[in-house]
């Protein structure tokens, strides 16, 4: 591009330093009628009359604008302020400026302007401005009438602009044809002027046209000339308007370039202009042909207002002459010809034409365009050129195009724009050659039919290249000859046309390289197609209704080519017509030797045919006799074998799907085999809503793949028969599926039918598809069942659907594998009488708390967690056995039963630990680390995962586990033990030890030996471990009395059943869960209740012993005092506020079905956080140490709730902030056991005492006991016992 441009430019500095050179010359001015003064300084060596502009035409104009003059202007700038001054009916007048000139470039007047065209990196364009300079103001311009011979040389005339409607009127009045009315404002108006010299003239600035001449005829020139930024001035009352972006093939985005228009919609506020525009109507008095002659000139930046918008969208044309060079013509008038050479139009705009506009009737000489570089117009139709012709000659050379570069910056495609607008009796010959064109060259011919005169263009050694992303060429009605032609990243279009293409080559394209409609193309000589890539049809070539010939000598090349269909080439036909589209041409050759090749290498379809796809490959047949434009084509029996006989093929993937016709037929598949037999396939059961998919393929005439859109008919069948009832018929509006290369499933979902349950589906392919015919289809029975288990027909669309319940809580169904979507903790499945059922809220640790899907009837276990299964989760899978201590289901066998004895060992050793320690609640070190575990484990640790602990964290665990008597490991007894078992073996470790202790207490009565071991703490060892059995007891009371209600889904009449919350498949209240209702019941009556009572109203009791009903109190006194030891006398129902505590709170988190950790935090927060605060103030202990430790320990149990509850963390920092809390706890128990160890290693310390003595003083000591014990019964008579409760037994005070 650079390189043309640097041609246009040397040429137009010689051709003005020719003109300057004798116009400069002041030496020899005779030649000057009239000397014009910038400033009224005037050459004192000359008797030439020297004046200024305005002494010319204002003091008698006549006097001096005579015919034969010349008006010479000195160097500066002359202002005109007369308006419109008008020079008429003279003949021989010059204006020419003396002097020197400056050379400008384009991009200073871009800037200048603010235009919205920027000048390319690698252009430079500049252009002459001769010193000699005519200003106008007042919109001041000039009006040349009926002048032979007038020359404008050497001048530069800016900022002009008369109002010139009155004339324009009268001209449009003369030839209505010609659309003046939007035209006011020119420069510079010539009216009938013959022989027109304008040379190294410069025309800026100006308002309106620069220059508009109007029937100039005869030998017309323009000569390195400059029509630069005319009309500028209406960017002011115009906006800018930004089209839509285009979107390529690619899939890249081309902005199209923004431009103004005028918002009026009055013809009276449209400000048409622009650089130079001609007008010829009127030929009566001249009888030569005129010549128009353009040479090294610049038409650039130039704005025509006159494209109206209507509401925003809707564009109106007011006028339309170009704005760059216009050459307007009527149909009636004379022809002209016009020759352009060497000559730029870049950036200007207008509806059509906006660089070069040529609305003309060509004479002999035609329209020759030599070396012309048009770009950056800026026009809906035709930005670059736009040539609009009716030729007077026929067959003659109407436009030639030369040498030369054209392309646009705005809808390239239509940047170069050629068209007969008019029916007509000769051709319109084109020839181009030797040039680039990066923009759509459009040939348009108004007559229709391929036979049609119109535009006959040839074209050699001619670069197509694209702008944005499209370009090349779209013929219509036209024929077009193609040689040495090569089309880069664009394609070649033609409607209705003839094209011969010979040594060619298209690359790149993104659409077909060929996209033609009923037209011939015919292929010679070398032609390749490279790397094109369609989206749809055809990578090389797409032939709609059309026919390829190839004449010999040829070698056309297909290389990585690339579309869905046809990679190489795609051919559709229509009709019945059966005639092949592809035709060989070789009077000398024959089938087996043509001198014809085809060659195919890379070529890929996505879909069928790499090399070739549509069309009939197999039953079309040769008609070379009666067809006279097909004279030596050579016959052949099928197009399939002309591809074979005359083609080489190399990596086009698949053989079998490198040609392909159109789908002709549907052929079943079993597994990977394709059976084209029309039978009837097994029947296949569904319920309504499920999807059958069917495999099939549908194929071409060679049973070739050929995917195709398939059509569906669906006959209801007599199910005893299988004999079709009744059919539907497709409809073509509907949707349908694809197929593809390989057996595609086509889905069809059944639907219920109240009459018959049997359907027939039978597929056929839409492309063959017509209502009249019939065709082998694939057909498959469907059989539909009534809806599964869970869900219920839906009456509007006859498919299943999810029951009214499952709705409710947002449960999801899928009817193709009748799986339910659930979310949360909800429990989905069947109960053991069949019954669908929900529950909201699964017991915790159950099931899986994640979103799952899963088959009610088949797989409802898939929602159960660790091997779980049946109604809420509650029981193991078969095989498994339900653990101790987790929820977790584990394989188990019989001879886990012997883990009895180790765990009956552990309790012999936990109370020899209290013996020997002394560590038991009448000391009061241990009351509140019991009460922290009893709080800690059923409330908050039960609820945090122990998947991810580590060892210390277990080890912490154990510890909690104990203190709640608990084993703090996973076990089992037997294989197949379940939680109703689970639960009964819970209740035995507590009364175990209970038993353990009380045969302790009563064998040492009549044991010297047990009393020495026991020594005096064994009621408050007993006492102890009452109290740790009575919050493991209560624990499982409440899992035994606890219940849940499962909703109904199927059955909404029957009542919701009430089912063990444990174990969901166990009916609450009946069958064997009576038993354990009863033991449950048993020990709330018998322990829990009186327990309870007994130690919170214990100092009411005691005072009212004496009472009938309350003498039992006097012997169970030891015991009560074990626990009151600790506390003041005012504070000996304190151990009864711990057992309150433990029963709200236990209540509490076994209501809590939510298993919401947060419910039981806020509980513990607010429960304990009352406790501690009264244990503080209280300072209920004897010794305020111990009261320290329990708030200690209370305090913990607050913080942690709180933290837990105002982090809301994840799981790892509740667990990390749990194990903070139990390691403090383990802690303070470190302490209190060397705490008791001390007081153990003083005793063995004792000496001096032998095992006689001690043996003798430990039977006086039961004997004293006894004694004691029988005054104590016996002074009931004599004395009142409230008296005697007034004083703590002396046995455990003394500890």
């Amino acid at each position: 591009m650079s390189v043309i441009l640097f041609i246009h430019v040397s040429a137009f500095y010689i051709l003005a330093s020719g003109s300057l050179g004798w116009a400069s010359n002041q030496g020899s001015l005779s030649w000057c009628s009239y000397i014009v003064t910038p400033n009224g300084t005037c050459l004192n060596s000359t008797s030439i009359p020297c004046h200024t502009i305005d002494f010319y035409t204002q003091t008698e104009p006549r006097a001096y604008f005579q015919s034969n003059s010349t008006f010479c202007f000195m160097s500066g700038i002359h202002v005109l302020h007369v308006g419109t001054f008008t020079i008429e009916n003279l003949s021989d007048i010059t204006f020419i400026g003396l002097g020197s000139y400056v050379q400008r470039s384009l991009e200073e007047k871009v800037n200048e302007f603010h235009f919205s065209p920027n000048i390319e990196n690698d252009t430079i364009i500049t252009f002459l401005e001769p010193t000699a300079i005519i200003q106008c103001t007042n919109f001041s311009g000039f009006l040349f009438s009926n002048i032979t011979n007038l020359s404008l040389i050497n001048l530069t005339i800016a900022n002009c602009g008369a109002d010139v409607t009155n004339t324009l009127l009268q001209v449009h009045e003369a030839n209505p044809i010609i659309d003046m009315k939007p035209c006011h404002y020119v420069a510079i108006l010539m009216v009938n002027i013959t022989n027109l010299v304008i040379e190294t003239t410069s025309i800026q600035n100006s308002t309106g046209y620069g220059l508009m001449g109007i029937n100039v005829f005869g030998q017309s020139q323009m000569n390195g000339s400059s029509f630069v930024g005319n009309n500028q001035f209406v960017k002011d009352n115009l906006q800018l308007y930004s089209p839509a972006a285009t979107y390529c093939n690619d899939g890249s985005n081309y902005i199209a370039r923004s431009f103004y228009v005028n918002s009026a919609t009055s013809g009276n506020n449209v400000y048409a202009g622009g650089n130079a525009v001609f007008v010829f109507y009127q030929f009566s008095n001249y009888s030569a042909e005129p010549v128009l002659k353009i040479s090294f000139c610049l038409f650039a930046l130039g704005i025509d207002g006159s494209i109206g918008l209507k509401n925003g969208t809707t564009f109106s044309i007011f006028n339309s002459m170009g704005t760059g060079l216009g050459i307007q013509m009527p149909q009636n008038a004379y022809g002209i010809s016009i020759i352009i050479t060497n000559t730029i139009a870049y950036g200007n705009q207008a509806f059509l034409g906006a660089n070069l506009n040529l609305l003309v009737n060509p004479a002999s000489g035609g329209i020759m365009l030599s070396g012309v570089y048009s770009a950056r117009g800026v026009s809906w139709i035709g930005g670059g050129l736009y040539i609009s012709i009716n030729p007077l000659l026929p067959d003659q050379n109407a436009i030639t195009l030369l040498n030369s570069v054209l392309s646009t910056d705005y809808n390239p495609d239509s940047g170069i724009y050629i068209i007969v607008p008019n029916q007509i009796t000769a051709s319109v010959m084109v020839q181009i050659e030797h040039s680039t064109l990066s923009s759509n060259l459009v040939l348009l011919s108004a007559d229709t039919g391929i036979s049609a005169t119109g535009i006959s263009a040839t074209i050699n050694n001619t670069l197509f290249g694209a702008t944005g992303c499209s370009g090349g060429i779209g013929a219509f009605y036209a024929s077009l000859e193609l040689s040495n032609c090569t089309f880069s990243h664009t394609n070649l279009y033609a409607s209705q046309s003839y094209v011969e293409i010979e040594d060619s080559t298209f690359e790149n394209s993104l659409f077909s390289a060929n996209d033609l409609y009923y037209t011939h193309l015919l292929l010679k000589g070398n032609v390749s197609y490279v790397n094109n890539k369609a989206t749809v049809h055809g990578g090389a070539q797409y032939l709609y209704n059309s026919d390829l010939t190839v004449t010999a000598p040829a070698n056309i090349m297909f290389v990585n080519n690339i579309a869905s269909y046809g990679g190489a080439m795609n051919v559709y036909t229509k009709g019945d017509n059966r005639n092949c589209i592809f035709h060989l041409i070789d009077p000398n050759g024959t089938l087996e030797s043509p001198g014809i090749h085809l060659y195919f290498e890379g070529n890929m379809a996505d879909e069928a045919g790499s090399v070739l796809y549509g069309g009939d490959i197999d039953l079309c047949y040769y008609d070379c006799t009666s067809t006279p434009k097909y004279a030596g084509c050579i016959s052949s029996g099928y197009m399939v074998t002309v591809f074979n006989k005359t083609g080489t093929y190399s990596n086009n993937g698949n053989t079998s799907l490198m040609i392909s016709s159109d789908p002709r037929s549907i052929c079943c598949c079993t597994n990977t085999s394709i059976d084209c037999n029309a039978a009837l396939g097994p029947i296949k059961t569904v319920y309504p809503g499920q999807t059958v998919n069917i495999p099939v393929i549908t194929v071409g005439q060679l049973l070739g793949a050929s995917p195709d859109i398939v059509l569906r008919y669906t006959c209801n069948v007599d199910s005893d028969e299988y004999h079709p009832l009744t059919c539907t018929v497709p409809s073509l509006n509907d949707q349908f599926q694809q197929t593809r290369q390989y057996c595609t499933n086509y889905s069809y979902t059944a639907v219920w039918n109240n009459q018959v349950n049997t359907t027939e589906v039978f597929l056929v392919p839409k492309s063959a598809y017509t209502e009249s015919s019939t065709y082998a289809s694939c057909a498959t029975l469907v059989s539909v069942l009534p809806c599964p288990f869970g869900f219920v027909l839906n009456q509007s669309s006859q498919m299943c659907t999810c029951s009214s319940v499952l709705l409710k809580y947002n449960i999801k169904c899928d009817i193709g594998d009748q799986r339910v979507f659930r979310t949360a903790n909800i429990w989905v499945g069947n109960t053991s009488n069949g019954i669908l059922a929900v529950h909201k809220h699964c017991p915790y640790d159950y099931c899986i708390a994640t979103d799952i899907s899963f088959a009610v009837l088949d797989d409802q276990d898939t929602q159960c967690a660790h091997d779980r299964s049946g109604v809420l989760c509650g029981r193991c899978k078969p095989h498994l056995s339900a653990m101790l201590g987790s929820a977790q289901c584990k394989l188990c066998n019989d001879n886990y039963v012997w883990l009895l004895i180790p765990i009956s060992i552990m309790g012999v050793v936990m109370v020899a630990f209290l013996f020997l320690l002394n560590c038991t609640v009448s000391v009061g070190t241990l009351n509140g680390l019991i009460l922290y575990t009893n709080i800690i484990r059923p409330g908050i640790l039960n609820l945090l995962p122990t998947t991810s602990q580590n060892c210390f964290e277990k080890l912490l665990v154990v510890f909690v586990d104990w203190m709640n008597l608990d084993l703090g490991i996973e076990t089992c007894f037997y294989d197949g033990m379940d939680t109703y078992a689970k639960t009964w073996l819970e209740l035995f470790f507590p009364m175990y030890l209970l038993a353990m202790v009380a045969t302790i207490i009563i064998g040492s009565r009549w044991s010297s030996k047990l009393a020495w071991i026991s020594k005096r703490n064994a009621v408050a060892v007993l006492a102890t471990l009452v109290l740790l059995s009575y919050t493991a007891l209560l624990q499982s009371v409440l899992t035994i009395f606890s219940y849940t209600h499962l909703d109904e889904a199927i059955e909404p009449n029957i009542h919701n059943p009430t089912v063990w919350l444990a174990d969901g498949n166990i009916l609450y209240a009946q069958g064997k869960h009576i038993y354990l209702l009863l033991a449950g019941l048993l020990i709330l009556v018998i322990f829990i209740f009186p327990f309870t009572s007994m130690l919170l109203l214990s100092p009411w009791l005691q005072a009212k012993s004496h009472w009938r009903g309350l003498q039992w109190m006097i012997r169970v006194k030891p015991f009560i005092d074990s626990y009151q030891s600790p506390y003041k006398d005012w504070y000996r129902y304190w151990p009864g506020v711990h057992l309150v505590i433990r029963v709200v709170l236990y209540v509490v988190f076994t209501t809590n079905q939510v298993n919401d950790i947060n419910t039981n935090l806020l509980a513990c927060a607010l429960v304990v956080g009352l406790y501690c605060g009264m244990a503080n103030i209280l300072s209920v202990y004897k010794n305020s140490f111990f009261t320290i430790l329990e708030v200690l320990l209370m305090t913990n149990i607050v913080i942690l709730s709180t933290s837990m509850l105002y982090v809301n963390a994840s799981v790892d920092t509740n667990n990390i902030l749990m194990t903070i809390s139990i390691a403090c706890a383990l802690c303070i128990f470190a302490v209190v056991v060397a705490f008791h160890s001390k007081d153990l290693i003083q005793s063995f310390r004792k000496k001096k005492l032998s095992h006689v003595n001690e043996r003798v003083s430990y039977e006086s000591l039961e004997t004293t006991d006894v004694q004691e014990s029988g005054k104590l019964l016996k002074t009931t008579n004599i004395q009142e016992s409230g008296n005697i409760f007034n004083y703590r037994e002396p046995l455990l005070d003394d500890n």
